[in-house]
């Protein structure tokens, strides 16, 4: 005689379904599967117990801001008669996300940069159905981190988990309010980790999931099996039109550091051990650097800085920061910029044939960049005097792109309206992060191509001829 089902004995549920199959089929008939009682306790296997404490710690943010579309560049010339050059005018939107409570005693709730960039008022709903404006207490754009507070209590929040045991493979949900509907979740599992050079942002050292990220998940949870907060959901390859379906989670331990300084200074103040790097070239992989296949080559020490006072010189390799690896140069200055200004850091240093550990400190200083002037061949770009974006510039960790540092009045680029302080950030569509890109993009482009470009943090584009 078979055993009787019980609440919460699922296996004896099953068991007894695994019979009356067997003999219905012994029977000539189809299976009619038993149903289990209606239990809560029946249910195994189910993340409902999790989810119901989760969720009411997300919430929906509710952004009324402003938006700028570029504006076409007037030349010198067109603004002869003394006319002023036309700047973007702001549209008034209304956009939403979500966040997620991280500090119940203090009111303190992190989301997305891109979710509160340019709010003018802040709406925040709880999954209790109470709303009440928020107000923004610092941004990161270099990371995408905001951090907002409301004055409302008792509040929920979700208990922080350790995102540098993240694994590939393990099961998380992502949840949010997309669409403003409240409480969506999502299952996946972590596709991989530390994606960097993605052109999301500026410091990127993403978890990659296979969880949906739908529009207006932006800010919310990404937790493990046991609720704990592991990341903030940050972005989908379809943000860029590539990579649909995939997204993009910032870790918690990296946004923990950003929201401390947030609260602390109201923004990220970020720091360098001194050195100016560039990607180790192709060419040398496999001869100049014996066995080192990717990392950071050493282009420039400053003088005085942490680094040179270490020994560290130029033709050195970083492959490691704080046991993480460095492929690049973009993934060196993620690993320096997402900590504290005087974290002491354990750099892999490969130097003279074989490799070797320097503990260096992240120091506050202004690192002064190579430049580059441009040439004829950049057609009316010519005579611009540019160089990538380093830690000094009012524009490192704000804007992507190359600065325009000079522009001799006698040139192509200044009849054509280009300033000092502009911010290269695209050609022909294609984004423009470093110097090389620039390059790349110019070379390819046909006699005219399209410069978009940042100005006083507002969008311009300007049509250049050869």
């Amino acid at each position: 005689m078979s055993e009787p089902v019980a609440h919460g004995n699922v296996r004896s549920w099953w068991r007894v379904a695994a019979v009356a199959g067997s003999l219905a089929l012994l029977m000539g008939q189809a299976p009619v599967p038993a149903s289990p009682a209606r239990s809560p306790a029946v249910v195994q296997g189910s993340f409902a117990p999790m989810l119901e404490k989760v969720i009411p710690a997300i919430v929906t943010i509710r952004v009324m801001g402003e938006n700028f579309a570029p504006v076409e560049l007037k030349s010198r010339s067109a603004r002869a008669g003394g006319r002023a050059q036309t700047e973007p005018k702001a549209a008034q939107i209304k956009r939403g996300g979500s966040g997620v409570i991280v500090d119940a005693k203090a009111g303190y709730i992190l989301t997305n940069y891109h979710v509160v960039e340019r709010a003018t008022t802040i709406e925040i709903g709880l999954s209790d159905g109470r709303r009440m404006p928020g107000s923004v207490v610092g941004t990161d754009a270099g990371t995408d981190l905001a951090v907002v507070q409301v004055n409302a209590r008792p509040l929920p929040f979700i208990e922080s988990g350790d995102s540098d045991f993240v694994r590939v493979g393990d099961l998380v949900l992502a949840i949010g309010n997309p669409f403003g509907l409240e409480g969506s979740a999502s299952a996946g599992i972590v596709s991989a980790i530390m994606r960097t050079e993605l052109g999301f942002e500026e410091f990127e050292d993403f978890l990659q999931i296979d969880a949906h990220i739908y529009s207006g998940n932006s800010g919310g949870a990404l937790v493990n099996v046991l609720g704990q907060l592991v990341g903030i959901n940050s972005a989908t390859g379809g943000r860029r039109g590539q990579m649909g379906g995939i997204g993009f989670a910032i870790p918690i331990n990296i946004a923990k550091v950003i929201q401390a300084e947030i609260i602390a200074h109201g923004t990220m103040r970020r720091g360098t051990p001194g050195l100016v790097v560039e990607d180790v070239p192709l060419e040398w992989i496999g001869s100049e650097v014996g066995e080192v296949m990717r990392g950071a080559l050493v282009k420039r020490v400053t003088p005085s800085s942490p680094a040179a006072v270490a020994g560290i010189k130029p033709g050195d390799i970083v492959v490691g920061v704080a046991n993480k690896p460095v492929r690049s140069a973009a993934e060196y200055l993620t690993r320096t910029s997402v900590v504290p200004i005087g974290t002491m850091l354990d750099f892999s240093i490969y130097s003279g044939g074989s490799e070797k550990i320097v503990p260096l400190t992240v120091a506050s200083m202004t690192l002064t960049p190579d430049s580059q002037r441009l040439q004829g061949s950049s057609g009316s770009l010519s005579g611009a005097l540019v160089a990538n974006i380093l830690l000094g510039s009012p524009h490192y960790g704000n804007v992507s792109g190359v600065e325009i540092l000079e522009v001799p009045e006698n040139s192509s680029a200044y009849e054509t309206g280009f300033e000092a302080g502009d911010v290269i950030t695209n050609i022909d569509g294609a984004m423009v992060r470093r110097w090389d890109d620039l390059m790349q993009r110019i070379n390819a482009a046909g006699p005219d191509y399209r410069v978009d470009l940042v100005r006083n943090r507002l969008p311009f584009w300007v049509r250049i001829s050869r």
